[in-house]
């Protein structure tokens, strides 16, 4: 039921945007040619300025709640983490938007993901006050501004697409995130307890070094929820790290059996583990296997890749490999900027060695 009504919601709103703009251009139509590139260009810039705005809006209030961006996708731009260091590229303008944020510091947690949470509906709203204000007053006061009027459709579209708590194909929108953390939905209590140990991770501490309630005093998730994942994630490396092998093949086990769920770079990620897992087993045959699916990943310079090559050559025997593997592992280390994911490295290339 509240799939369809996501869906009725969202079929409104696009009718609504396409009446709009056929408005707009209708009027601007019948002032001339100069005010039909007006409103074309408005138009334009609204597809550009509103969804960079409300990615804007998330960035701005992560930082007030003391998280740093790790990924952001606006229009046909995207911010990323390469070697430690953000870079600015292209995307493709018809992925969703996204902003990806990660805490410095755990604690208080609740309020600090509502509060980034808000962040693009309050600077989606603020665009979209701003704009119709600004085209009715210089319409009632003088001459229609085409420009502004252009810009209204797309403005007032995205806007209240985000508004109600509803959840699309692409994902939920802010206002059900929103509800979800101040209601304790199970979803986002899962998602609290994610960021709570990423903000532990930066401050220094390993996963071990993390109170085990955060990882497992939780509700249960169905396996297509993006936050099942995440959190076998976090307790496949609590459990690595304690050495409770039997525990953190489990994990990767239930990871794999939910492939079909994760991102392409995920699966990557879980086939280097996997092979990591069979390596230090001795199981070299089932090492090799796994490490077919992660070829390209294995041979970039991450330190979790360097470990899994190291593990694999001491398996094999190859002393020599898993020395300078090690010492590639540890280089490449001093890129990563989280402090508890480079201690948790560290102990696990210590066990190499």
């Amino acid at each position: 039921m509240r799939r369809r009504l996501s869906i009725a919601y969202a079929v409104i709103c696009t009718i609504l945007l396409t009446a709009g703009c056929i408005l707009a251009f209708g009027f601007a139509w019948n002032a001339g040619v100069a005010a039909i590139v007006s409103c074309i260009v408005g138009l334009v810039a609204s597809f550009i300025l509103a969804p960079t705005l409300h990615e804007l809006g998330h960035v701005v209030f992560a930082q007030i709640a003391k998280m740093d961006y790790v990924y952001v996708k606006f229009f046909c731009f995207k911010i990323s983490i390469k070697k430690g260091k953000k870079r600015l590229s292209f995307a493709s303008p018809f992925a969703p938007e996204q902003t990806q944020v990660l805490p410095k510091t755990g604690g208080d947690m609740v309020k600090r993901a509502a509060l980034y949470t808000l962040g693009g509906l309050v600077f989606g709203g603020v665009f979209f006050w701003v704009i119709m204000a600004a085209a009715i007053i210089t319409t009632c006061v003088g001459k229609a501004n085409y420009l502004l009027w252009g810009a209204v459709p797309y403005a007032t579209y995205l806007f209240f697409l985000n508004l109600p708590p509803l959840e699309y194909a692409s994902g939920k929108t802010d206002t059900l995130v929103y509800k979800g953390i101040k209601t304790g939905a199970d979803a986002e209590k899962n998602m609290l307890s994610a960021m709570e140990i990423q903000g532990q991770l930066y401050e220094g501490k390993s996963f071990c070094e993390i109170d085990e309630r955060f990882y497992f005093d939780l509700p249960q998730l169905c396996e297509d929820e993006p936050l099942f994942a995440v959190m076998l994630d976090l307790r496949y490396r609590y459990y690595l790290e304690k050495g409770e092998m039997e525990k953190a093949k489990d994990c990767l086990n239930r990871l794999a059996s939910v492939q079909e769920y994760l991102l392409d770079k995920e699966v990557e990620k879980l086939a280097a583990e996997l092979t990591y897992m069979h390596a230090v087993c001795g199981d070299i045959e089932g090492a090799e296997e796994n490490g077919k699916y992660c070829k390209a990943y294995l041979r970039g310079d991450e330190g979790a890749a360097k470990r899994v090559l190291a593990a694999f050559s001491k398996a094999c025997g190859n002393t020599e490999a898993v020395e300078l593997l090690v010492a590639q592992a540890r280089e490449a280390l001093q890129t990563e900027r989280i402090a508890g994911v480079r201690k948790f490295e560290e102990i696990l290339l210590s066990r190499i060695i």
